[in-house]
This record gives structure tokens, sequence and C-alpha cells, in this order.
């Protein structure tokens, strides 16, 4: 099950992946959606871990 989702981890991951997402002509919300299941599926992981979990999933999105 998924953990409470801290606003200040999302925020920093859609700034980080911003231009990624927009490359792969995801939308703010689809990219929202992705950005925050994987910070609530990988609270306890780093920064790092979260980052590459979500590019994969942005990638099988836009495919």
């Amino acid at each position: 099950m998924s953990e409470p989702v801290d606003r200040a981890v999302v925020q920093q991951m859609m700034r980080r992946l911003d231009g990624f997402a927009r490359g792969l002509g995801l939308d703010e919300a689809a990219t929202r959606q992705i950005v925050e299941k994987v910070a609530a599926d990988m609270v306890d992981q780093p920064d790092e871990e979260r980052m590459m979990e979500a590019r994969k999933r942005m990638l099988l999105a836009s495919a």
C-alpha cells in the first residue's frame, strides 16, 4: 500500500523531471500522476532511485 505523499518531494521531482517529461510529450497532469505514485510507493528510497523509477514509468507512458 502507498504511503502518504510528501508534497515537497513531489514538487522537487516535478521541477527536475519537467524537461524530460516535455521531451516525451507528457502533459503536466500525466507527469504529476506518475510522480505522485512513485513518491508514495518509494518513500524509503533515495531521491535518485525515485527519479530513475519515475523516468522509467514516463517512458512506458509515452510509448
